[in-house]
């Protein structure tokens, strides 16, 4: 694409060349204000200057509000800070105190149980012997039933043969 130049464009500038407006007229001359009107100026500025070092002193008040209420601030959330810290340090203490009498407590019904399978072992090695002892009992009681039995059957022999012998002598 070629570029083209703005024609008007450049005409405005030469007509300020020439002493007069971008529109073509020619400008009006300066004027200068009266006294009166720099009275009134002057008075404008210092009103304007008194109401800046109004505001330049309520800007420092408010400065020295804000600074001091940060420090407050800070010095309060150190304070909440190490509240946090303090409470996290109790908090800490307190699971590691709960988990070591939880590890007690653990270790104990270990404890108890390994205590309760030896009682339920030797509860049942006593109940074997019992069941053995009262087996023998009773086989002690048969064969002395028995010896009892023979012995009477003895003796009974004996009162026979007694008197098989009281009868024969007699004979």
């Amino acid at each position: 694409m070629a570029r083209e130049l703005n024609i008007d464009l450049l005409n405005s500038f030469r007509g300020l060349d020439e002493g007069t407006g971008p529109d073509g007229v020619a400008p009006t001359p300066p004027t200068y204000a009266k006294s009166d009107e720099m009275r009134v100026a002057h008075l404008h500025i210092e009103n304007l200057s008194k109401r800046l070092k109004e505001f330049e002193s309520r800007l420092e008040v408010m400065t020295s509000k804000v600074d001091e209420m940060t420090a407050q601030n800070k010095v309060r959330f150190e304070r909440v800070q190490g509240h946090f810290k303090r409470q996290t340090e109790l908090l800490s203490n307190g699971f590691a105190d709960v988990h070591s009498k939880i590890s007690q407590v653990v270790s104990r019904v270990n404890e108890r149980k390994v205590e309760d399978t030896v009682v339920k072992e030797m509860v049942e090695r006593q109940a074997h012997v019992v069941t053995a002892f009262e087996s023998r009992m009773h086989q002690l009681q048969r064969v002395m039933s028995e010896q009892e039995l023979q012995l009477m059957n003895a003796r009974a022999e004996l009162r026979e043969s007694i008197q098989e012998i009281a009868r024969l002598k007699k004979l």
